[in-house]
């Protein structure tokens, strides 16, 4: 195995102990055997904590990222922003198991973002992006005619993605299932750009 591999492999069960009991569980001894190496080939690839929890969650949010990508990719060219939009936050809601993982740990993870700018960076360093591309779809909507002209779409695109922050969290915990949350988050759509392209 190659040590990209290994590392990543590292990693990965750095995001299942932290994902399962919190950034605290991480330590050489669990890593290693979460991951099934020597305690040895964990200090071979990581100098310390810091650097596996770092390397954990930027693998996790780009893989995250990568989901959001191939969604994206799905949807047809020339239709609605929103549509790219609905797509996106499908992903946030959590699906995907994964997906649900990476928001349980980066959910451990605040309370290290709060001291360490390289955390917050990881977990917070796309939201603008995230608002931005919400704010723009619902401008467009505006101008044609599917959102009301007197809302504002910074605001909005606050709402929007604070909305779908929460219920994927709730979902990623187990106090909301994802069939509920995407009924809430359609609910909340439909009165802001009106039915889904596919429900008209």
């Amino acid at each position: 195995m190659d040590a990209e591999s290994q590392r990543a492999d590292i990693a990965a069960a750095v995001l299942r102990l932290v994902a399962r009991s919190g950034v605290e569980a991480v330590s050489l001894r669990e890593v290693a055997s979460e991951a099934g190496v020597s305690m040895g080939r964990v200090q071979h690839y990581f100098r310390s904590k810091q650097e596996m929890l770092l390397h954990g969650i930027r693998l996790a949010m780009g893989r995250m990222e990568e989901r959001i990508a191939e969604r994206l990719r799905g949807v047809p060219t020339g239709v609605p922003a929103e549509q790219a939009l609905r797509a996106a936050i499908a992903e946030v809601l959590g699906d995907d198991p994964e997906t649900r993982q990476v928001i349980r740990a980066s959910v451990a993870y605040y309370a290290r973002a709060q001291e360490d700018a390289e955390v917050a960076e990881v977990i917070f360093g796309d939201d603008p992006e995230l608002r931005r591309f919400a704010e723009l779809a619902i401008g467009q909507a505006q101008q044609e005619g599917r959102a009301a002209a007197e809302v504002d779409p910074a605001l909005e695109a606050e709402i929007l993605w604070s909305l779908a922050d929460s219920l994927g969290t709730k979902v990623a915990f187990g106090q909301l299932d994802a069939e509920q949350a995407r009924a809430t988050m359609d609910y909340h759509l439909h009165r802001l750009f009106g039915r889904a392209p596919d429900e008209a």
